[in-house]
């Protein structure tokens, strides 16, 4: 009876161990954890792009007003070269140039300003895609982290019936087979116990020797393989 208790508080702790390992590896096998790296990657994507926006669009005002002073400085020079109160030839010879040099500069700022127009309006239909990626990363996150929540709620009840159930079938068990199990699970990997199929140790698949197979029908002997030492029961159903 005693080995019946210890073969079937086996299967509990086996059981166990499969739902600690299911919540362990849910997170990997959920997808979240690389679906939260992708979102991260976006983010810090979507910053960088943000930034180099903000200063380019900074650069723009900056070259706009330099184009508004220098249109304001050609008027004002154009307005004193062309009211006639400058009659001096050299004087209006150097404004003239000056006028020329304005004019010059001008257009090489607006060149530059149509140039950076052209890659904000380019920036800005980049980051337009890059917000719609980190849209529908945080989405998937969303909706992979919620089935993973939901998921491991489930393994967690399962684990802590399965646990309920151990603890109370551990309690029917003498300390004696209890310890000895327990020496035995940690050696073998949970599996201290082994079944005897057809004369077999379903262990180590090993042929179980006659000698030992009479003692097997004794309820409180404690039987072991002869190959790999696991304690050997033999359960109601197997004749």
């Amino acid at each position: 009876m005693q080995l019946v208790l210890l073969w079937d508080l086996q299967e509990l702790d086996l059981s166990i161990s499969e739902f600690k390992l299911k919540i362990e590896e849910a997170p990997h096998l959920s997808g979240v954890e690389e679906t939260n790296e992708k979102l991260d990657e976006l983010k810090n994507e979507l910053s960088e792009q943000e930034h180099r926006l903000a200063e380019d669009q900074k650069t723009l005002r900056q070259l706009e007003m330099k184009v508004q002073k220098i249109v304001d400085d050609w008027q004002e020079l154009s307005g004193s070269l062309y009211s006639g109160k400058i009659t001096n030839v050299k004087e209006l010879e150097q404004m003239q140039r000056k006028l020329d040099l304005l004019a010059a500069e001008k257009q090489k700022l607006e060149d530059n300003i149509i140039l950076l127009m052209e890659s904000v309006e380019e920036q800005e239909m980049a980051l337009k895609e890059t917000e719609t990626g980190v849209n529908k990363s945080e989405q998937e996150f969303q909706k992979k982290e919620g089935l993973l929540e939901t998921n491991l709620n489930l393994f967690r009840k399962e684990l802590s019936r399965l646990e309920i159930d151990r603890n109370r079938l551990a309690e029917d068990i003498e300390q004696k087979y209890l310890k000895r199990y327990e020496i035995l699970a940690q050696k073998h990997q949970g599996r201290a116990l082994a079944k005897v199929d057809d004369d077999i140790c379903s262990g180590c698949r090993v042929f179980v020797s006659s000698g030992l197979r009479g003692h097997l029908y004794n309820p409180g002997a404690m039987v072991y393989c002869e190959n790999c030492g696991r304690l050997l029961v033999k359960l109601d159903n197997q004749q």
